[in-house]
């Protein structure tokens, strides 16, 4: 088993810290963007719409996952207002991804085929962040799986157990990120990056969300047995097909 560790401050001179994760969150974006423009490039999608759609899909994004990750506490007494204006502070992924869907459709729907090529270029600069993102959740330790004593699992205080950010920060390394480097390597038909990332990511969340722990504080909530992660994986899963059938259909009639 891996013993404990966690950071949850950087130590700067002066006395001054900042976050580890808030700060791994924002270097994340920061290097998300950087990619996006890359491949934006790479594609030929133009600068003013990929600028665009970054700040429609990171506003909603930001705002609604901290939204879903705090309504399942929203009959806490304590959940103030200044609660729900902390972004930093308590974020759902599968918030984040419908946020971001929302917004880009909001600001492309009259426009598909652009709508389309800046969702591909989104998603693999997603996964490109994703990276920091899950380092910030390993380092702080917020998705606490159950006790275990598989050999990934973390030695915590009270005992070992499962760390669900831990294990998606190594399948985004071991598999999302090189999927998405080698997607990028020559042209592909619309909808690739999209499918590919889908049925990849769906299956692995949906089943690592057994691992999430029941017998902690802020345990996720359960309807008929599943996390609202693994219902968002169910219809992540579907646009994947869907995109992967189209694909195929493309390839019959070329």
């Amino acid at each position: 088993m891996i013993p404990y560790f966690e950071l949850r401050e950087i130590a700067l001179p002066g006395g001054v810290s900042l976050a580890a994760f808030g700060t791994l969150v924002a270097l994340g974006v920061g290097v998300g963007v950087l990619f996006a423009e890359r491949r934006a490039r790479a594609v030929g999608l133009p600068a003013r719409d990929l600028h665009e759609a970054i700040g429609w899909a990171l506003v909603p994004g930001f705002v609604l996952a901290h939204a879903v990750a705090l309504l399942p506490h929203a009959g806490r007494g304590d959940l103030g207002v200044l609660s729900w204006l902390q972004l930093w502070n308590g974020m759902s992924s599968f918030g984040g991804f419908v946020g971001a869907l929302l917004g880009l459709w909001l600001r492309f729907r009259r426009e598909p085929a652009v709508l389309l090529r800046v969702a591909e270029v989104s998603a693999s600069a997603l996964v490109v962040g994703w990276v920091f993102g899950r380092l910030g959740c390993t380092l702080v330790h917020d998705h606490i799986g159950r006790p275990s004593a598989f050999p990934l699992a973390i030695q915590f205080p009270d005992g070992p157990r499962h760390d669900l950010g831990f294990y998606e920060l190594l399948y985004t390394i071991g598999v999302l990120l090189p999927t998405v480097i080698v997607l990028a390597r020559k042209p592909r038909p619309p909808g690739t990056v999209i499918a590919w990332l889908a049925l990849l990511y769906a299956p692995a969340r949906f089943l690592a969300d057994f691992l999430r722990n029941v017998d902690l504080p802020g345990a996720d909530v359960r309807h008929a047995g599943l996390t609202l992660a693994q219902y968002c994986c169910v219809a992540l899963g579907a646009i994947g097909i869907h995109f992967a059938r189209r694909l195929r259909r493309g390839a019959a009639r070329g």
